[in-house]
């Protein structure tokens, strides 16, 4: 039996666990896992409603110390995502090191801010995305339908 390409919200996929747009588009057969690195308590729970809607396994940590220290223990990620102001850490400097690891997860700055030059430290930095706050469904569908394909 063919996956289809698209289904209603009602009905259920003929592959349980595969997430879906509101308009039905499938986003993807693959289970991806998500550190989203954000201080902000309602950041932290937006972004984990809209990550879990599209079947995102996600864990969060409050600072890029945290981050870090979580990737040394030997957690992956397919996603990080992480805040430009952290306490301890910024994004920056955070981001930096994860590269310096040698972590090849896709990493998105996801910030308030969208002054060029804080654009640009994040990207030197090693990001892959550079995303206006807050996390948006359309926004994860197309990095998780990008990922998919690569």
């Amino acid at each position: 039996m063919e996956l289809p390409s698209k289904i209603n919200n009602n009905e259920k996929s003929l592959h349980q666990g595969i997430p879906c747009l509101g308009n039905g588009d499938l986003i993807s057969n693959r289970k991806f896992t998500a550190l989203v690195v954000d201080s902000d308590p309602f950041i932290q729970i937006l972004h984990k409603a809209i990550l879990k809607s599209l079947g995102v396994e996600t864990q969060f940590v409050g600072s890029g110390i945290d981050a870090l220290d979580l990737l040394v223990s030997g957690a992956n990620f397919d996603i990080i995502a992480i805040a430009w102001v952290l306490p301890m850490m910024n994004g920056v400097e955070a981001t930096r090191r994860i590269r310096a690891m040698g972590i090849r997860s896709k990493i998105l700055a996801v910030t308030a801010c969208n002054i060029e030059r804080e654009k640009q430290a994040f990207l030197d930095a090693g990001v892959d995305a550079f995303i206006e706050k807050p996390l948006t469904p359309d926004r994860v569908a197309s990095i998780l339908r990008e990922m998919q394909n690569s």
